[in-house]
């Protein structure tokens, strides 16, 4: 038998053997292949990692500025708490406990019933006739003065001053009207006004805390910081770099985590009414690694930072064997944009060591290490060894 009639019954045979062959198979005669691309591939410039990349990092790093601060016009210090419906006041007359439920005086509201009496206050005598019949609700305390409540309305009764609007007015503001109205009829009258219950004003707080809930807003001025820290603080798989705040219909990022180690006090947001703010996990704070290390992984990361050298040292580092040193990439953009940010490193340079450690990686960064030409020529040679050593045998047989 010759060689060349060997050869072309193992070339039959291997014809037979494709259809026949154990493991995966998808039958392709029923797929249309896509038309070749008209155009050839876009190429993307490669920036080198080196100590020109952080000296141009350096001189073009701006200071991060929370987009919310534009937003927020007052701060911690102007602060002042609004009065909203369901708001609680307590006012104190001096002098005049006939004011306040605490005396007999000709001005002064009728008795308040006892509690679970189920009646209702009737309204003061100096009350305007055919005025709204809604009623706040009043008690009576002596000493402590009266407490009154914000009607739907946006208002509240007092004696011998009626119904006045108190909706987006503070107490200070609102004291002041009183003394206004009080000065027709008392002489150098002087009161005391706060707020005793906060009602009208909340935050909600969800996402990665140990005890999410609803927070009210009182008259200390509520930060993000701060309304994380009354929902429990934060688990240990949240991700503080990107905590959310959610007002008027759109969300924003607050870098919690600059705030924790820097102190950064554009990030602690001064939060209104009606803002939602969620804490999310890492799931979306990774970073990849793959190619020619030991151990292909996804990292999360710490507190929103991870630098190269975590990641290379995370996944086992190089393979020595097939991983080429010289080509270390790192692909940016996968959440953003379809052009990816390609960034090499060259380890085999005597200062990369310390470059790493300072290349600071960002979410859904990918980190490749190139195989070495020698690993694919062996790769290749072991793809066609099976085949080469079957021939060397039939040969052989065949003799």
């Amino acid at each position: 038998m010759t060689i060349k009639t060997i050869a072309a019954g193992l070339a039959a045979a291997s014809l037979c053997a494709c259809s026949l062959a154990p493991g995966p198979y998808l039958d392709t005669n029923r797929l249309t292949p896509p038309a070749p691309p008209e155009q050839t591939a876009d190429k993307f410039p490669v920036h080198a990692i080196d100590v020109a990349y952080f000296r141009q990092q350096r001189a073009a790093a701006v200071p991060a500025v929370c987009p919310l601060s534009c937003l927020t016009a007052q701060t911690r210090a102007g602060y002042d708490y609004r009065l909203g419906i369901g708001d609680q006041l307590s006012i104190i007359v001096w002098d005049h406990p006939e004011l306040t439920g605490g005396g007999t005086g000709v001005a002064s509201l009728p008795p308040l019933p006892s509690a679970g009496s189920g009646s209702t206050p009737s309204p003061g005598p100096t009350q305007t006739q055919g005025a709204t019949p809604i009623t706040p609700t009043l008690s009576g305390s002596g000493e402590g003065g009266l407490t009154v409540r914000v009607a739907n309305n946006g208002t509240i009764f007092f004696p011998r001053v009626g119904r006045i609007k108190v909706q987006g007015l503070d107490a200070q503001q609102v004291q002041e009207m009183l003394t206004k109205r009080l000065s027709k009829t008392i002489r150098d009258p002087q009161l005391d006004v706060r707020v005793s219950g906060f009602n009208s004003q909340s935050v909600q707080v969800t996402g990665n805390l140990r005890t999410p809930a609803s927070e009210a807003i009182t008259d200390a001025p509520l930060t993000v910081l701060d309304a994380i820290n009354r929902a429990g603080g934060a688990l240990p798989d949240a991700d503080l770099q990107n905590v959310g705040v959610t007002r008027n219909g759109k969300r924003y990022t607050v870098d919690v985590a600059a705030l924790l180690e820097t102190g950064d006090p554009q990030q602690n947001v001064l939060l209104k009414d009606g803002d939602i703010i969620d804490v999310p996990d890492r799931s979306n704070s990774r970073v990849f690694v793959l190619g020619e290390v030991n151990k292909p992984t996804s990292l999360p990361m710490n507190r929103g930072r991870l630098t190269l050298a975590d990641a290379l040292t995370g996944a086992g580092s190089l393979d020595v064997k097939t991983g080429d040193p010289r080509f270390v990439y790192v692909v940016r953009g996968a959440d953003k944009t379809l052009t990816p940010d390609v960034y090499q490193l060259d380890m085999t340079q005597v200062d990369a060591l310390m470059l790493m450690t300072k290349f600071e990686l960002q979410p859904k960064d990918v980190v490749y290490v190139q195989v070495s030409n020698a690993a694919r020529f062996n790769r290749a040679l072991e793809q066609i060894t099976p085949t080469l050593q079957s021939l060397f045998y039939t040969v052989q047989l065949s003799r």
